[in-house]
Formats: C-alpha cells, sequence, structure tokens
C-alpha cells in the first residue's frame, strides 16, 4: 500500500516539507516529530520511512516511474533547451561548438529517449518541465 503512496510522498518532499505523518500518529510519535521539525531536521513516521529510502536508492525499480528526462545525457539537454529555444541546427552547432550533424543525432537520440518526435513536441515538454520559461 506505502507503494502507492511514493510518488505523493516523494512530491512533499521535493516541495521542502519538514516532516511527514500518518493519520493514526499519536502520543510520543507525535512528540517526537514536532521536536524534530523545531531542531529542523526532517521527520518521517517510522512505517514510510524504508519505502522512501528504497525509492531514493532506487529499489523496487518495478513500482518506480522513472522520469525520461534522466534517460538524457547532459548535452541533450544542453540541445533540448537550445531547440526549445528556437535555434536552428546550425546556430545550436556554433554554440555548442559541434557539426550539425552532431546536433542531429543528438535531437534523434532525444526523441527516441523521451518518445516525443517533432519540434513542437519537445518545445511542449520543455515548457511542462520548466527547461524554458514563457515570458509576456
Amino acid at each position: 500500500m506505502l507503494t502507492y503512496y511514493r510518488e505523493y510522498i516523494s512530491r512533499f518532499l521535493k516541495a521542502g516539507v519538514s516532516g511527514y505523518l500518518l493519520k493514526k500518529t499519536v502520543g510520543s510519535d507525535l512528540i517526537a516529530a514536532l521536536r524534530a521539525i523545531n531542531r529542523g531536521e526532517l521527520y518521517l513516521h517510522s512505517s514510510i520511512t524504508s519505502e522512501v529510502v528504497a525509492g531514493y536508492l532506487g529499489k523496487d525499480r518495478q513500482t518506480m516511474v522513472e522520469d525520461p528526462y534522466e534517460k538524457l545525457t547532459d548535452r541533450e539537454k544542453q540541445v533540448l533547451k537550445l531547440i526549445a529555444e528556437g535555434y536552428t541546427h546550425k546556430k545550436m552547432a556554433e554554440l555548442l561548438n559541434i557539426s550539425v550533424k552532431t546536433v542531429i543525432a543528438h535531437q534523434t537520440n532525444i526523441s527516441e529517449k523521451l518518445d516525443i518526435h517533432g519540434r513542437s513536441g519537445l518545445l511542449k515538454f520543455a515548457i511542462q518541465r520548466g527547461i524554458i520559461k514563457i515570458t509576456q
């Protein structure tokens, strides 16, 4: 059952919460949580700690949803950002000091890894992920 909540808990932790308790938490656990948070520490209820650690260490991969963006190399992430910003292959090659063919190869790899084909799809992905921001 806790595996179901892994992403839910992960979102809270990434957002910067100081602790996570279950509804049934009472007494000494509640006091321990408040004291830990008051000291600036993170507090997780004991029944979810092993689940969170397993997720952090990458165990139980069948239940984890892999982020396709993390499959990209650093160079592919750079190329994706430049594509989303509207640069041509030639300009990207100049900026990254690589050949146009290499830029195209990176774009092909990005499309395959993300399963997104076409510049418009890559642009949409980049906006949704916050890789680029739209200013008005």
